[in-house]
């Protein structure tokens, strides 16, 4: 590499910076064949893929499926340096499938160009991005972006030929400063790396600017952390203070709940007390009740039994006079018949005389 010296004076004097790195171009053969034909021989259960022959007659069961070369247009854009460069990528690929390829692949055999970029299209932008990536360096802008595109379109066709897929890629890298749109990337390299070590100063100015903000962001941050740590810690001792009187309280409804219940237990106690003495007042009142009433019970039987006395004692004298007169009677009858019978014996001597 020239010394900027050097290079500064080149450029001074109108020359061409990147004559030698035009000059050492690399040239990738691809070797596609345009008449590439594939014969499917298909006869019952058996079948076969070769290549067509040059002395090829064609049967019946033979199915021609000609491996075309196809054009793959892949375009990407990359914004740098916060938009203050644009970098467009052109890749046009040309790739041809090869037997291998196709035995590999036989069942796509109709659309195998379009499944190979259906299958190879992610891969392609893994490797494009993998290359793009040294161009955040910003190197390029002096030394150019020929040696990228080489590594571009050698990388794509060193992966396409791994998978026995041959390909010839041809990749430009143009790179566009928005501020300068007259700038040519090579030829004016020394102006553009000032503008390189400008911006770079500005990022850096920016990136300082940026850090002193966030230092202050930081520190109002931790202001703003102490003060709700200081709120933080005032409401934990508030927190604590209201758990304090809610423990408080909470004892002294429990100290009111077990007076209450005491209370209710001494009240229960009385109400049992006073319904087992009325219990037994009433007890009492029935006793006396059935007393009295025994007693007058017993003083009506002996009532009852002194007047059946009476009556028995008035009978059994009523029955012994009764008996009295019925004796006098019958010994008045007696006599009488006594004395009527002594009358008529007299009378009858009286007659016999």
């Amino acid at each position: 590499m020239n010394s900027p010296g050097t290079e500064l004076e080149a450029w001074l004097a109108g020359g061409d910076l990147f004559e030698e790195s035009l000059a050492d171009t690399e040239q990738w053969v691809a070797g596609f064949d345009a008449d590439r034909q594939v014969v499917q021989l298909k006869l019952g259960p058996y079948k076969k893929l070769y290549l067509r022959p040059k002395k090829f007659v064609k049967r019946f069961y033979h199915h021609i499926h000609p491996l075309t070369i196809e054009s793959w247009q892949y375009r990407r854009q990359l914004h740098m340096f916060d938009d203050f460069c644009t970098v467009d990528l052109a890749l046009d690929l040309r790739f041809q499938a090869t037997l291998a390829y196709v035995l590999k692949n036989s069942e796509m055999l109709s659309t195998i160009n379009q499944h190979i970029k259906q299958l190879y299209a992610e891969i392609i932008d893994d490797v494009v991005n993998l290359e793009l990536q040294a161009l955040a360096d910003g190197n390029w802008i002096q030394t150019g972006l020929i040696d990228i595109e080489k590594r571009i379109a050698l990388a794509i066709n060193q992966m396409l030929m791994q998978q026995q897929i041959q390909s010839q890629a041809l990749c430009s890298l143009t790179a566009s400063f928005n501020e300068f749109p007259n700038v040519q990337l090579g030829r004016d390299s020394v102006y553009l790396n000032v503008l390189k070590k400008t911006f770079e100063l500005n990022e850096e100015r920016t990136r300082e600017l940026a850090r002193q903000q966030r230092m202050l962001e930081q520190e109002e941050l931790l202001e703003k952390r102490r003060q709700l740590e200081h709120l933080q810690r005032v409401s934990d001792l508030e927190l604590q203070i209201q758990a304090q009187e809610a423990e408080k309280q909470r004892r002294l409804l429990e100290d009111k709940q077990e007076q209450l219940v005491q209370q209710l237990e001494l009240e229960r106690r009385l109400y049992a007390e006073q319904l087992r003495h009325e219990n037994e007042l009433k007890e009492m009142r029935l006793e006396a009740e059935l007393i009295g009433q025994e007693k007058q019970s017993a003083r009506q039987r002996l009532t009852e039994s002194q007047q059946l006395s009476d009556q028995l004692a008035h009978q059994a004298v009523l029955h012994e006079k009764k008996v009295l007169a019925d004796i006098r009677l019958q010994q008045r009858t007696k006599s009488l018949w006594e004395d009527n019978g002594a009358e008529d014996e007299t009378g009858s001597d009286h007659a016999q005389q």
